[in-house]
C-alpha cells in the first residue's frame, strides 16, 4: 500500500461522514424550501447508498430540452 491510499477503515469513516453531510445539507434544503437542491440531494444519497450496498443505480433520464431530435 502506499502512504497516499487511505486504508479501509478511513474509507469506511469517510463515507459515513459523507452522507451525514448530504443529509443535513437535504434536511437544510427542505427547510429553506428549495424542492430542486432538496431532490438533487436525496438523488446523491440514494446514489451513495447503493454504491456501498454494491447494487447498481438507474442512469437519470436525458432533460428533454438536451436531447437530440
Amino acid at each position: 500500500m502506499r502512504d497516499d491510499e487511505p486504508a479501509a477503515g478511513d474509507c469506511h469513516a469517510a463515507s459515513i461522514g459523507l452522507m451525514q453531510c448530504l443529509q443535513m445539507l437535504a434536511n437544510e434544503a427542505d427547510r429553506r424550501r428549495l424542492p430542486r437542491t432538496h431532490l438533487a440531494l436525496r438523488r446523491a444519497i440514494r446514489a451513495c447508498r447503493a454504491e456501498q450496498e454494491g447494487t447498481p443505480v438507474a442512469r437519470p433520464r436525458p432533460r428533454r430540452s438536451l436531447a437530440l431530435h
